[in-house]
């Protein structure tokens, strides 16, 4: 989607926004904690966020990689910089063709700077000013690209004066840009002073002040020279605070609170945070200010990412409804939706298995001997570690990459009791008949309509055991079932696809957005049982008893999920309860 159009529906609604700017790091470590970093500050639902362009194109593959990345696995809007430096023209649309192969609809077009800090070159055959980029990007591409540009609300270039800067802006606009991003200012006034000369040019376009938060001393005296005029006493606060960096760093909260609230009284919309990669005093302000920033309603079930690719996604299989990261990355190179389900292409439309798709499930700062147990070496040591999941006191499982979902509440005590008893569950879902679309728990698909769910369970239970969960099953007519173990032997009672949610809305016909695929749920297969081995015994040594005890899980279990078709009077959870009781624990020991 084009950022233009989330700015304008939130101008429209009187919906206050902010977004987020990241710049590639130069280390793995560094990519891997700002992966981490752009997620948990995700949270806050940025309107967009942008990835830079480092200087003189020195960065393309990373920046190419890391906006790919957060458009496709974080649902967040991505706006890519681009710019002229050291590129030719062919190179910048190789460029521009690439960006549209990944998904990517928003560029930031942006004459760049000089790499290493020396002069400024433009490319022999490229482009000498950001217009002569807009006017490309246009020309080659028609409306795809929503195309932002960069404004200095004081004068820029030393070659020119402030009124000519205004008219290379209302150039840029006139080539075809059609949002407004400021260079840093600290000075409101002349922000606001800026946006009413643009208006009486005729700039008409949304202007989104950029604001860079105070971390710390020396990043403020580095970065803070690109801000022509930085109030005195703003100057005066860190200089007397220079080397007391927690004082800093709350001044920077203080006056980041106090920079959006004097926008917001001015009418400003929204503003475009310059993070530096760095979260404690963005996220700070912002859960002080408490920001409504988009509507909680949800379009699917599961939340849609934001390339232009996905667009026409509208269903996907329930087993990975608590690993979407590693769906995602499975099915990035689908060429439409829905896909892999029927025909030819289902075969290999989820990918093969990768660290990276495996290793989705754990949050950053996580600690899994912690939470997982320091040396297991029984059966009841990895069944406390489900309940304790259960309960909300662990963290994660290897195969939830965030805690139980709210409309898990009501199931959290069944879950418990059935962990307890050696059901490990994995993934379940209670049953819905025509809740209101709203609903806050099990609501989305817009409003007054009505949403519908079989109850669904998924878990690993002993080969031993397979036999009277069958007959179990099988006195229940509304239930269907399949259960695999990992060399593949499988057993069901259901070849055929099953919509398990759906929703009937006004005007539209029947959505139903999730489903259990048995070809799909044998690719699964592979990554749920990988994960015992890849995530939980691998943090062991290798001759440990513990290593040993997943191994046993690994090799006698079996993956089954079961859903009750009976979504109007079924109970699945009491047949599950009096099963459980019924076998004990004991029997389920690998």
């Amino acid at each position: 989607m084009k950022i233009i159009e989330k700015v304008q529906s939130a101008i429209a609604a009187g919906r206050s926004f902010y977004s987020f700017e990241y710049f590639p790091p130069k280390t793995e470590p560094g990519l891997n904690n700002l992966y981490a970093r752009i997620e948990r500050m995700g949270q806050w639902h940025p309107l967009f966020v942008t990835i830079t362009w480092g200087a003189g194109g020195s960065s393309t593959d990373l920046s190419f990689d890391i906006a790919k990345n957060i458009q496709n696995l974080t649902g967040m809007e991505t706006m890519m910089h681009l710019t002229c430096s050291r590129l030719s023209r062919r190179e910048i649309g190789d460029v521009l063709q690439a960006t549209r192969q990944r998904g990517i609809q928003n560029i930031m077009a942006l004459r760049g700077d000089a790499a290493g800090g020396g002069a400024w070159q433009p490319h022999p055959e490229g482009f000498r000013f950001a217009t002569d980029l807009v006017r490309f990007i246009r020309e080659s591409h028609g409306d795809y690209f929503g195309i932002a540009v960069a404004a200095y609300p004081e004068r820029h270039c030393k070659e020119a004066t402030y009124a000519q800067e205004l008219g290379f802006l209302k150039e840029k606009i006139d080539a075809g840009a059609d949002l407004v991003i400021t260079q840093l200012v600290y000075d409101i006034d002349i922000f606001l002073r800026f946006v009413d000369e643009c208006r009486q040019i005729g700039i008409t376009c949304p202007i989104i002040p950029g604001l860079l938060p105070i971390h710390n001393y020396r990043s403020f005296t580095k970065i803070a020279r690109f801000a022509a005029s930085i109030p005195a006493k703003i100057v005066e606060r860190v200089e007397a605070n220079k080397d007391d960096d927690e004082a800093i760093k709350a001044y920077g909260v203080s006056l980041l609170i106090e920079q959006i609230a004097c926008l917001q009284a001015a009418k400003v919309p929204g503003v475009h945070l310059y993070t530096l990669n760095l979260e404690a005093v963005v996220t700070q302000a912002l859960e002080q200010l408490r920001l409504p920033v988009q509507s909680d309603e949800k379009p699917l079930p599961w939340e849609r990412p934001a390339s232009v690719r996905r667009s026409h996604e509208d269903v996907r299989p329930i087993f990975w409804a608590n690993r979407p990261k590693s769906y995602l990355a499975r099915t990035m190179g689908w060429d439409e939706f829905p896909n892999g389900r029927w025909g030819d292409s289902r075969s290999p439309a989820f990918g093969d298995q990768d660290a990276f798709a495996l290793e989705q499930a754990l949050p950053s700062h996580f600690d899994p001997r912690r939470a997982w147990g320091e040396a297991p070496t029984t059966f009841q040591d990895i069944m406390d570690v489900f309940v304790s999941f259960c309960a909300g006191e662990t963290p994660a499982i290897p195969w939830y990459d965030s805690p139980l979902a709210r409309e898990s509440g009501p199931l959290r005590e069944p879950l418990m009791l059935l962990n307890s008893r050696g059901f490990l569950t994995i993934n379940s879902q209670p049953r819905v008949n025509g809740a209101p679309s709203g609903d806050p728990a099990v609501g989305w698909g817009g409003p007054h309509g009505r949403v519908y769910q079989k109850a669904y369970l998924e878990f690993f239970l002993p080969a031993p055991v397979l036999p009277a969960l069958l007959a179990a099953l099988e006195a229940q007519p509304s239930f269907s079932y399949h259960a695999v173990n990992t060399h593949g032997d499988s057993i069901s009672n259901c070849p055929h696809v099953n919509a398990v949610t759906w929703g009937v809305f006004p005007g539209r016909e029947i959505i139903q957005p999730t489903v259990v695929d048995p070809v799909s749920f044998m690719v699964w297969k592979d990554e749920a049982f990988a994960l015992w081995k890849r995530l939980w015994g691998a943090i062991y040594d290798e001759d440990s008893p513990s290593r040993a005890l997943i191994q046993r899980i690994y090799d006698t279990f079996y993956l089954v999920n079961v859903v009750d078709n009976d979504y109007v009077d079924g109970d699945l959870w009491a047949t599950f309860t009096a099963l459980s009781a019924s076998l004990g624990a004991h029997r389920c020991e690998p």
